[in-house]
């Protein structure tokens, strides 16, 4: 298959999320005094919040939660789950501010990244598909110099949807002025990134470093981004 489009996902694809986020709270457990919270250590909250996010994400993306209830919930949640009781209901929504404020700051990428875009950014058109919140998006890819790489940057917010319903392929592949037929998704989330674009005819890759079985194949199953320089 000869592609023009690439279409990238950014967290956990491009953008190390998991690392970035760990320097966030580790960031925010000095700065809001966690200890003082009896919460155990650093690592019982780095934990607790990584299982509630990635929760909290997987509703957004069945739509049984909003954006703004997310927000609202995931670091209230976090602490509610550490065992810290009588919390201000602001207090959640408080400190999720300020990792938003700090998140996008961080630089970290997935390993192979800048070796991949530099291979591919003379052969194809590459853009990003990301359930994230635009500005955020925007900062996090500024911050780790991969901005200058994207063509069309697009999220929910432009799109009206979010990944995986297909609106938000089709809605790519028109701003962008692709062929679906020379279009290819790039993600590490199966629901989301994966069968989203399948349920949208685009051919796909599996980000797939923890080698996740799955049930309806993607076209092409990856363990490290360096081996997009063989598919491509």
């Amino acid at each position: 298959m000869a592609y023009k489009h690439l279409f990238f996902d950014l967290d956990h694809t491009l953008w190390d999320f998991e690392r970035n986020s760990a320097e966030c709270l580790a960031d925010i457990y000095e700065i809001f005094d966690f200890k003082s919270l009896n919460i155990s250590s650093l690592e019982a909250f780095q934990q607790e919040f990584s299982i509630v996010n990635k929760h909290h994400w997987s509703l957004l993306e069945q739509n049984l939660i909003t954006h703004d209830e997310l927000r609202r919930r995931r670091f209230q949640e976090t602490l509610e789950n550490l065992g810290v009781k009588d919390l201000k209901k602001s207090f959640g929504l408080e400190i999720n501010e300020y990792f938003l404020a700090l998140l996008p700051k961080k630089a970290h990428l997935i390993e192979g990244a800048v070796e991949v875009l530099d291979y591919l950014l003379p052969k194809y058109e590459l853009h990003i598909i990301s359930n994230g919140w635009h500005d955020i998006q925007v900062n996090k890819m500024k911050s780790s110099e991969i901005h200058h790489y994207f063509g069309e940057i697009i999220t929910n917010e432009l799109a009206g949807t979010r990944k995986p319903d297909r609106r938000i392929f089709d809605y790519a592949v028109e701003v962008t002025k692709a062929d679906l037929a020379e279009s290819l998704m790039i993600g590490d989330n199966y629901e989301a990134d994966i069968l989203g674009a399948i349920n949208a005819n685009m051919d796909t890759v599996f980000y797939n470093p923890d080698n996740i079985p799955t049930g309806q194949k993607p076209t092409f199953d990856i363990k490290k981004l360096v081996e997009l320089k063989e598919i491509l």
